[in-house]
């Protein structure tokens, strides 16, 4: 019993300190250009999934990894169209201040 216990403490700590070195590696690495906020929620995230994998994977449960990698797109596809509407809602709001300030900008009704 307290054999299985240890083994499955290990798998989990190994799960750990891969995502644990992933993200330091990412951290100080020396990218060519910064990432985008995007491209750095995809590395962090990345991580985390790669050390949650390793524990269940070791554990011999690879359907939980599935589902992660399923949930993880789900989230990342919300950020992504999160980030395209704003961009979409900015534009449409310097286009009405730009309207303001200038009468020959404004659409004539």
């Amino acid at each position: 019993m307290y054999e299985e216990l240890i083994g499955e403490v290990g798998r989990l700590v190994s799960g750990a300190v891969l995502t644990a070195l992933l993200l330091a590696v990412g951290h100080w690495f020396p990218w060519v250009k910064p990432l985008s906020r995007v491209h750095a929620y995809i590395y962090g995230v990345g991580a985390i999934v790669a050390g949650f994998a390793l524990w269940q994977l070791l554990s011999g449960t690879w359907m939980t990894v599935v589902g992660l990698l399923i949930i993880c797109g789900a989230g990342g596809g919300t950020v992504i169209v999160a980030y395209r509407v704003d961009g979409v809602v900015k534009r449409l709001r310097q286009a009405h201040m730009a309207e303001r300030g200038d009468d020959e900008l404004a659409i004539a009704e």
